[in-house]
């Protein structure tokens, strides 16, 4: 029986010899939370029915999958975890990524790989983040953890091996892979390159189990086809991972907690956009999913002794500039129609090493030339804003391509004055390794002349810097050297547009994605969250600010466990026997900047910044927030910051 035809996980009567008190984190990567429909996810529903939806939740700026991830794991902001994904900048780092490459950690790196986390833990003096994750913490207290899902996210809930941990990319421990082996069960492809060379060897029919469906592109091969229809690109992967997690690891490992941290829909909205069909269906599939779970958690006789926590890492935005500089314009026979306000987007790529370099400053992202003939901007007359260009002789790109922009490789030694971007997606990083004030001044001058780029933040060591606000204040300042950037800067969004029937467009360093995240707009904010279970009241509307911090210190307490680090709080209003709401107060507070002024605001128009907005001459930051307080303790909830230019 599925979970949509009861939607009650206390309804069946419990088999003889309860079963111990077990969790059950889903992680819905990217989720809309406006998906959440009768169509598309009954089985979320249902269940929400006889649980607590929490109205007001949160995910951690800045917001990306592995920022999130050590958020969730760790109860804490990056300030106090050190951690700072999903591009990092650890130059000392060594290793080779889980296909067994060498890693070249001059250049900023993706880290969603078991390998470039373990390279960078192994930097970190094997401290990836500098508190305990909650599944280390419960694994000291006894009890059996399992990390199922995504590459990286999963992972590093998990990052020292101690529990189970099944990925796209491996099955660890060394006996839990051979054990899945002798249960002929494949394994996913890069299981051998976790261990010593030799120590595992995949069966001769063991296939890629986790291998994505190809993204189907337009007839540029570079720009996905949002008109397709062939569905979620991890289906495939994450019915292999499924199967193995509900036929094999509930039944024969029992895991005391799980984080099943799914990779979709955000996978398939990266390439196709919110709103498309493959971007619900991946929606639809991780319903699915649900609905098997919790079937199998009833068969086992677990109901009265399992809880079930969705969240989301983020929300998801559409890639896209403004619509008036740049409409959305039809798909038409694979390629690029006329302006149709019902189109699709055709802007809202952005090199921030290259506007930088523009603006006179040495830029590096550590990145070759690029090719984003369509995203890169098409203007209303049908002017390409980065005319493609072909580079036969491997002259400026150091091999035969075509690209739109140039290379912007690390220098080795990095020259004094140098500023290292880490292209995180809505949000990018800015490292100055010399650590020179002015070169920090300087940058900031040049992204508050660019209407692209939001709201900046800046680490506090360079004192007060006019039209930033201090990295301390969103709680991403550490003190551990050689971790966070010097610069955090969102990308400017509109949350009141939409492509797609889906609202929320931002602009992204990514490479040619339709679907992006990462900023500080409300759309990648806001979030939803949901539990249900024993420990959990029944038919809640929490309407409370909650964030990604609080899930790991709520387990805890459901577990029975500490996380004195985290800096979340336990949803103590959502569980059996907590205090009704009214015990909580709830204040809105609005930060702001100093303002800069005299500046000369460039349009987006024209990469060379010659066309300028003469009557914008004023940038500051608004950073909008909520503190909830109770019985003397508060915490404070972060739902938007923006550039405010006039």
């Amino acid at each position: 029986m599925l979970l949509g035809m009861t939607g009650d996980l206390r309804a069946q009567p419990q088999e003889t010899g309860a079963a111990a008190r077990r969790v059950i984190i889903f992680v819905w990567d990217g989720l809309r939370a406006d998906d959440l429909t009768p169509e598309i996810t009954p089985n979320y529903l249902a269940l929400a029915r006889s649980g607590v939806v929490f109205a007001d939740h949160h995910a951690v700026y800045p917001t990306f999958t592995m920022m999130n991830s050590a958020s969730i794991a760790t109860g804490t902001y990056p300030g106090v975890h050190g951690f700072y994904g999903n591009v990092v900048y650890a130059p000392s780092a060594k290793g080779k990524n889980a296909k067994g490459v060498e890693i070249d950690f001059s250049a900023p790196a993706f880290i969603e790989d078991f390998g470039v986390v373990e390279a960078v833990r192994d930097a970190y003096q094997g401290r990836l983040t500098l508190v305990s994750t909650m599944l280390q913490t419960a694994q000291g207290k006894g009890m059996t953890t399992a990390a199922i899902g995504k590459f990286g996210a999963a992972f590093i809930q998990d990052y020292k091996r101690g529990g189970i941990v099944l990925d796209e990319d491996a099955a660890m421990p060394l006996s839990f892979a051979e054990e899945l082996q002798q249960a002929r069960y494949p394994l996913p492809r890069n299981s051998v390159n976790a261990y010593e060379a030799g120590a595992l060897t995949l069966a001769k029919d063991n296939g890629d189990p986790t291998g994505p469906i190809p993204i189907a592109r337009l007839k540029d091969g570079q720009t996905s086809d949002p008109l397709d229809r062939s569905g979620a690109l991890s289906r495939r992967g994450f019915a292999y991972l499924t199967d193995v997690f509900v036929n094999y690891i509930l039944p024969n490992k029992k895991p005391d907690l799980t984080i099943f941290w799914s990779k979709e829909p955000d996978a398939t909205s990266h390439a196709y956009g919110p709103g498309t069909y493959n971007s619900i269906d991946a929606t639809r599939m991780n319903d699915e999913i649900l609905g098997r779970i919790v079937e199998k958690v009833r068969q086992l006789g677990w109901e009265d002794s399992t809880d079930i926590i969705i969240t989301q890492d983020h929300n998801h935005s559409t890639v896209s500039g403004d619509f008036v500089h740049y409409p959305l314009r039809a798909i038409v026979d694979r390629g690029v129609g006329a302006p149709d306000q019902h189109g699709y987007s055709v802007s809202g790529f952005v090199r921030t090493a290259e506007l930088l370099t523009r603006d006179g400053l040495k830029a590096f992202d550590g990145a070759g030339c690029r090719n984003i003939p369509i995203l890169s901007g098409i203007t209303a007359g049908g002017t390409h804003l980065y005319p493609g260009k072909d580079d036969q002789h491997g002259n400026v790109c150091g091999r035969a391509q075509k690209y739109t922009s140039p290379s912007y490789l690390v220098p080795r030694p990095v020259p004094a004055g140098a500023i290292v971007v880490a292209a995180n997606a809505g949000s990018d990083y800015m490292f100055v390794p010399d650590g020179n004030i002015d070169t920090v001044k300087t940058a900031v001058t040049s992204l508050q002349s660019r209407m692209q780029f939001g709201a900046m933040f800046v680490s506090d060591r360079y004192g007060e810097i006019a039209g930033t606000l201090p990295m301390s204040l969103i709680k991403t300042e550490s003190s551990a050297n050689g971790r966070a950037p010097d610069i955090i800067v969102s990308f400017s969004f509109d949350e009141s547009v939409a492509v797609a029937g889906k609202s929320g467009v931002s602009y992204a360093s990514s490479i040619n994605r339709r679907g992006d995240h990462g900023s500080f707009s409300p759309t990648d904010t806001h979030i939803s969250l949901m539990a249900s279970g024993p420990a959990f009241k029944s038919g809640l509307h929490d309407p409370l600010p909650t964030a990604n911090v609080d899930i790991a210190p709520t387990v805890a307490r459901i577990l029975n466990f500490s996380m004195p680090d985290a800096q979340g709080r336990v949803l103590d209003e959502a569980l059996q026997g907590g205090p009704p709401i009214t015990e909580y107060t709830v204040v809105n507070k609005t930060h702001r900047s100093s303002i800069r002024a005299g500046l000369t605001v460039k349009l987006p128009t024209d990469q060379d910044g010659l066309t300028v907005d003469p009557k914008l001459t004023r940038y500051s930051v608004e950073l909008q927030t909520k503190i909830l307080g109770r019985g003397g303790a508060s915490y404070t909830y972060f739902d938007q910051a923006r550039a405010v230019r006039d």
